[in-house]
């Protein structure tokens, strides 16, 4: 179709993507990466300004980048600028570029040159380019003018996965081409007597049980490595392939990756490869493995790059996301698995506990009573003290701080504690606190100012200690500052404590799985109001063995709040307290994040580690204000980052259940552990974090399910955000305020991501991801979008509730609030506090009327959402959900979000039900009405009127009398009536749906499978009172006004539509094309059509940004794609 001249605006321009990063190349001190056809370009200074100096935009017309070849220069330098040829799929086109002085210029660039194959291979041949080509040729191209210059192919003209090509010039050009057949072919263009006679391969290599994906040559030491199908990695001895006739030699096997390997790059020392199991791997020639990078998710690492001055490796993953890793090498000094060497004749005994002062000092205690200091520095064991009091059972606890901080505590079966100060340990202090056995001792630290020792005794009851230093540092003084009195439970004591800023409250965890929160001075309770309950007990006092025992009365405190087996029955393994907000984790695999407000305890958000992490041990937050994850997965100790999905640190301990300690400073981590009894450490430079850098974030692992948009802050011109463009490359009214918008996207790697996208930079930051869905996330509703602190205040901010669901039959609610914070690189921080969640089985399993319903599919899923605002909005939102089982159902948000109750439900459709869409009809003088329209597999509407339905279980959406009772069961699921009009709009699924009133009515437009378009105007008559009978108000009158379709406006499944004005309609779909159509005169009529990059878009969301800026449109698939227009 081609469009009237007199329409052809709007047209969409691409802004930004995310897209898989399908190729890497080191220039200098410069790093290009392929993202679909554009180029990003990032400055590798290594001196800590690692960033982004450019995106050059569809270089490559509508290929994806593969590979890059930098043309040599005589003089070898690179920093200043060079010549770059750009290839991927069936194009080429050579660019020169610049990058002098830290800008980023393009001096020149060729046409864009389309070969007849699929390219595989490039190489500078003085000036010219010899290409590989897909059916085992080789062309010799001009670049500059695009002339074919020779074309020569081999006898065996099969098809390639794989090729290489060696030499400087056309008579030593070599070629190592892998086929199908996964054979190595070794042959020689130049051997050709006439242009474009066949040559024969000079080598025929086997040993792949599988077809080869990548190959890399090393001149130097005449080594060949592939990477195949069959998830290995080989290493051939061949010599110098420029000489024909050469000895080929397989001196390496190597297995190591779970999936096929994508990429294999050889260096001077090492061996990398990347695959499809997201993991890179470093080799030694010989074939071992001396690192493993994990962190990207998804379907595998696709590029790979290595700088070798630096000794970095760079990785590209189907997950748009771009790392750098630092090259250790064998026997790398900071970190392993060493031992101290305890056992020996001048140490009896067997080791009974162990803790870290620091990462440097390791305290040891044996079954004879006796405490021993390894220092690190001076390497050996040094007796501290001897009690023969602490010999058959023994706790030992160093206290938290800074390095040298130097102090311990011991407890024994008998009640006794033993503070003990590190350099001086004849100044320790013996505490006789309990008539049994000390259960469990945490420290508790306040900054500088106040240290405190809790002990747990007896009958749950918490000794509390304050520690303070004599005025000359060699004594210390403990007194005991209150008691505290747990909850009933059969393991009663607590596990771990922490104080909460400012200091007012101690949060503690305890073996039955509760989170409890006491008062860290007793009089705090009067001065405060709150009611903990005090109950008077009986507790012993001793100031050390030769002073004596004195009784003295105590009161023994109960918790102001208490979460009852929030980790369950395993126990509370970690507290922390960091910015507002408590942080507990358990060896239930979850760790939480807690409000404390108006005195108690309030979960917020709920996440689940990695998969098989069972017991999470702790959690510590980063200097860049990141979380790890502290915990056990199987025998292996793990630190796990929640932000890369990775495992930073692994160690082979054998389990959690023997005596361990962790210790992290900014100059290491440390981690020590009994086993075959000897103490051993594992200790990394560095602390937690990896020696690695994210030069840009992971999207998603899996496809894009849904794109919403939240809304918009504006940033001031304090606030500058860095760009991506040159000034003379950024936008009309870009020069203004910073626009950023907010997204969410959701995907089938059960995670939703919550994206800033400001309008003038080209970037995109992510903000946080939400890992709460235990399958794949397919529909995301947003209402009730705001500003933090409401209308009033002028602050950039924005604040939203959300609503999720997809597989399994669940659902999530939850609030974002997002902020400025000018230490981000997007100046902004995201809050998540989940708010409420629902499960069709769970829900199914409660309803005492059960018997009446349809048991639910548990494997039913969630299509779509729907929020329905109701009037008066106090009242709540309802959610409306198409469910893979042929159901549309109802759910009530009530409490701010909070409660969600499943109302209503009907199998109307019978059928799978694809799409929702709610919108309302405002007559004059008439009441406000609520519809739905729903749309399934058969290719029909079905328009609802939820006003009806809402009136005849209005005492449904009232709350319950009481918090904490039952939600009501369905009564009213009977009386849904049927559909208003149903409208038989397609001949197969409908993918798209969207309403927009007008003059007339609503306008209506859907999309389907069979890539056709309808559109039709929908009136709604409402019949007048006196018309109802008995007083029931009668349910309005749909028809159909106008009605159009458009058989073939797309070659394949519509899955995006929006319209945009009553003239001004835009569509996307499967065949990569963003279409925009005219409406108002009959058939929707054709204007343009923009092609996108994005593969299987399954989403698509479209709003107005400002009369400057235009619209702006995401698409969502594999990858994430952003258009702007201007109307």
């Amino acid at each position: 179709m081609e469009a009237p001249e007199d329409y052809v605006w709007p047209r969409a321009t691409s802004e930004l993507m995310l897209l898989p990063v399908t190729g890497l190349e080191c220039v200098g001190e410069r790093l290009l990466a392929g993202e679909g056809p554009d180029i990003l370009v990032y400055s590798l200074d290594f001196g800590g300004h690692l960033r982004m100096m450019k995106r050059v935009q569809n270089l490559l017309g509508h290929y994806l980048i593969h590979g890059f070849r930098v043309r040599p220069e005589p003089k070898g330098d690179l920093d200043v600028e060079a010549m770059v040829a750009v290839f991927g799929s069936k194009g080429l086109r050579v660019v020169k570029i610049s990058w002098g002085q830290g800008r980023f210029r393009e001096l020149w660039r060729s046409g864009l040159w389309n070969m007849s194959d699929w390219i595989w291979d490039a190489r500078w041949l003085e000036g010219n380019m010899a290409l590989a080509l897909g059916h085992n040729s080789v062309v010799l191209y001009d670049p500059v003018i695009g002339c074919l210059l020779q074309d020569v192919p081999c006898t065996d003209r099969c098809t390639l996965s794989a090729a290489c090509l060696v030499g400087d010039t056309w008579k030593e050009l070599t070629i190592v081409a892998g086929a199908v057949s996964n054979q190595l072919l070794i042959w020689y263009p130049a051997a050709a007597l006439v242009d474009s006679k066949p040559v024969a391969p000079d080598r025929r290599v086997s040993g792949h049980m599988g077809a080869v994906f990548s190959m890399s040559y090393l001149e130097s030491k005449g080594l060949l490595a592939t990477a195949s199908e069959d998830r290995s990695v080989r290493i051939w001895k061949v010599g110098d392939l420029r000489v024909p006739g050469g000895r080929v030699q397989n001196i390496g096997h190597c297995f190591g990756h779970s999936a096929r390997v994508w990429q294999v790059k050889l260096l001077e020392n090492y061996l990398v490869s990347a695959g499809e199991d997201c993991v890179c791997l470093v080799w030694s020639h010989e074939g071992e493995i001396l690192q493993a990078f994990r962190g990207h998710q998804g379907r595998g690492i696709r590029a790979l790059a290595a700088h070798e001055r630096q000794a970095w490796v760079i990785t590209g993953g189907d997950d748009s996301g771009i790392r750098l890793w630092h090259l250790v090498g064998r026997g790398h000094p900071g970190s392993g698995v060493s031992a101290l060497c305890f056992k020996s004749p001048s140490r009896p005994g067997a080791l009974k506990a162990v803790t870290l002062a620091g990462s440097w000092r390791v305290l040891a205690v044996t079954d004879s009573g006796v405490l021993y200091l390894y220092d690190l520095e001076v390497k050996c064991w040094e007796q501290l003290l001897e009690d023969t009091r602490f010999q058959s059972y023994c706790l030992l606890e160093a206290a938290p701080g800074p390095e040298g901080f130097g102090l311990c505590a011991m407890a024994n079966g008998e009640g006794h504690v033993k503070v003990v100060p590190i350099n001086t340990p004849t100044a320790a202090v013996d505490l006789a606190l309990f008539p049994g056995k000390v259960h469990s001792l945490s420290w508790a630290l306040r900054g500088y100012e106040e240290l405190l020792l809790l002990a747990s005794g007896p009958g749950g009851v918490v000794a509390c200690l304050e520690i303070t230093a004599a005025p000359s540092g060699k004594a210390i003084f403990v007194t005991e500052r209150c008691r505290y009195l747990l909850p009933p439970s059969k393991q009663r004591w607590h596990t771990c404590s922490a104080f909460l800023p400012p200091g007012d409250f101690l949060v503690c965890g305890d073996r039955r799985g509760s989170v409890l929160l006491f008062p860290s001075r007793p009089a705090l309770l009067q001065d405060l109001g709150l009611g903990g309950q005090a109950e008077a007990g009986a507790g012993e006092l001793g100031g050390g063995g030769d002073s004596g025992e004195e009784e003295t009365a105590l009161t023994e405190w109960g918790p102001v709040s208490i979460l009852r087996s929030l980790h369950g029955k395993q126990g509370v393994t970690s507290v922390t307290c960091h910015g507002g907000y408590v942080y507990s984790t358990g060896r239930d695999g979850a760790y939480y994040q807690l409000l404390v407000r108006g005195g108690q305890l309030q979960p917020v958000l709920r996440r689940k580690c990695c998969r098989g992490m069972n017991w999470v041990a702790g959690l510590r937050v980063m200097a860049d204000g990141n979380t790890v994850i502290l915990g056990f997965h199987a025998n292996e100790f793990v630190v796990w980052s929640p932000r890369s999905h990775e495992k930073l640190h692994v160690v082979h301990c054998g389990g959690g259940h023997r005596s361990w300690a962790f210790s992290d400073t900014e100059a290491a981590m440390a981690f020590a552990y009994l086993k075959d009894g000897d103490v051993l450490l594992y200790r990394a430079l560095g602390g937690c974090t990896r020696p690695h850098v994210i030069l840009r974030e992971s999207l998603h692992g899996r496809e894009i399910t849904c794109v919403r948009r939240v809304g918009t802050i504006t940033l001031g011109p304090e606030f500058e955000l860095p760009s991506f463009m040159q000034p003379e490359d950024l936008e009309p009214g870009s020069e203004g305020p910073s626009l950023i918008d907010v997204v969410i996207t959701c995907s089938e790697d059960t995670t939703i991501c919550i994206l800033a996208l400001p309008t003038a930079t080209g970037s995109a930051h992510a903000l946080t991801a939400v890992c709460n869905h235990i399958s794949s996330v397919r529909a995301v509703a947003v209402w009730g979008v705001g500003t933090p602190a409401g209308p009033q205040d002028a602050r950039p901010g924005l604040t939203a509730h959300v609503v999720s669901a997809g597989g399994r039959a669940e659902m999530h609610c939850f609030n974002i609030m997002v902020t400025l914070d000018p230490s981000t690189p997007s100046r902004l921080a995201c809050h998540v506090t989940h708010l409420a969640s629902h499960r069709l089985d769970e829900d199914w399993d409660c309803q005492r009327s059960r018997r009446r319903m349809v048991k639910v599919d548990p494997e039913t899923r969630y299509m779509c959402l729907a929020v329905c605002e109701l009037d008066p909005p106090d009242l709540g939102p309802l959610v409306a959900a198409a469910c893979s089982d042929g159901a549309v159902r109802l759910f009530h948000l009530q409490d701010s979000g909070r409660r969600l109750q499943l109302l209503a439900e009907t199998f109307h459709h019978q059928r799978c039900v694809l799409k929702v869409h709610s919108f309302t009809h405002q007559a004059p003088n008439q009441r406000r009405r609520l519809l739905l329209c729903s749309a399934a597999t058969d290719g029909s509407l079905a328009f609802w009127d939820l006003t009806t339905v809402l009136d005849h279980g209005s005492a449904a959406l009232e709350p319950p009398a009481e918090p904490g009772l039952p939600s009501r069961d369905l009564f009213f699921l009977q009386g849904w009536a049927p559909p208003c009009l149903t409208v038989q709009a397609h001949s197969c699924g409908v993918n798209s749906l969207h309403t927009l009133p007008t003059r007339e009515g609503h306008l209506v437009a859907s999309g389907s499978e069979d890539g056709s378009l309808h559109v039709f105007v929908l009136a709604v008559e409402l019949p007048e009172q006196h018309e109802a009978v008995g007083g029931a108000e009668l349910a309005p009158q749909l028809h159909v006004l106008e009605e159009h379709s458009v058989p073939c406006a797309h070659a394949a499944h519509v899955t995006g539509l929006h319209i945009l004005s009553p003239s001004l309609m835009v569509s996307a779909s499967i065949d990569q094309r963003l279409t925009f159509w005219r409406l108002g005169h009959g058939e929707p009529t054709f204007i343009n059509s923009t092609v996108y990059h994005v593969p299987d878009v399954a989403d698509m969301d479209c709003w107005p940004v400002s009369p400057e800026f235009g619209h702006r449109c995401a698409l969502g698939g594999q990858g994430l794609e952003v258009y702007n227009w201007y109307d």
